[in-house]
């Protein structure tokens, strides 16, 4: 008997309140005085970017050293089980998981993050804002790319990296069964509107992406099936059964 090679699935991850129990950038804004936090409104204005220079420099005057908001991060507790999660799937054969993240966070803190929990072979590429330790032992980031979407922040568009991804692995003569789609947030809602009928969107239980596809769905044709997940644990019987074809509650 022959046998083809093993089914193959892309697996995409956010970071912040995905991954993470906390969101980094929310972390950071509380460890300064009221008065010394930069303005949210100018995360709408200027952009995220210039938002987080803004925040790390603060932090740096307020004594704050780059080592110990990198420790700081790096500790932020996973989202229940959702480590299990990811190695279980990291662990298949068939079918074969790539794991990758499209995170708005910066690169440095993710980094970071995944080597305190054990998770750094698992994950394949990682598309973020680039970051660095500057001299003054401050951190800088930067945008990784310039996007025009009205759905997205101007520095990344979710729904551009995921094309560009899916093309490059075309060209490398991989081709995904299945893109299943692991996100909360309302910028994480640009991206299903490109998956197809047989993908997976798990959107976390009462977060902004929940809230946004309920609002959109019928009006923008989100196609691909919606799981609702709390915990890591949940999210793996969730998708067992969608993969399974066992009917189940989705929105």
């Amino acid at each position: 008997m022959v046998f083809g090679p093993p089914k193959r699935r892309l697996l995409i991850f956010d970071f912040d309140e995905t991954l993470t129990a906390l969101d980094s950038t929310y972390l950071l804004r509380d460890l300064l005085p009221v008065y010394r936090r930069p303005k949210e409104i100018n995360q709408i204005k200027e952009g995220r970017i210039s938002y987080l220079n803004k925040l790390f420099a603060e932090l740096r005057l307020a004594g704050y050293t780059s080592t110990q908001l990198r420790r700081l991060i790096a500790a932020i507790p996973p989202v229940p089980s959702i480590v299990d999660f990811i190695k279980h799937l990291y662990e298949s054969c068939d079918p074969k998981y790539d794991i990758i993240i499209i995170s708005d966070c910066s690169s440095i803190f993710i980094k970071d993050w995944l080597a305190n929990n054990q998770l750094t072979e698992c994950i394949k590429e990682v598309f973020t804002n680039p970051s660095f330790v500057v001299c003054s032992d401050g951190i800088r980031a930067e945008a990784l790319q310039q996007a025009k979407c009205p759905l997205s922040p101007p520095n990344l568009c979710k729904r551009s990296l995921l094309e560009r991804y899916l093309t490059k692995r075309q060209g490398m003569g991989v081709t995904y069964e299945r893109v299943i789609f692991v996100a909360d947030g309302a910028h994480d809602y640009c991206p299903t509107l490109i998956m197809r009928r047989d993908d997976i969107v798990c959107a976390r239980k009462g977060k902004d992406l929940e809230k946004k596809i309920r609002c959109y769905r019928r009006k923008c044709k989100v196609r691909p099936l919606v799981l609702l997940w709390s915990t890591g644990h949940g999210l793996l019987s969730l998708l067992e059964s969608a993969l399974d074809c066992v009917t189940i509650s989705s929105i």
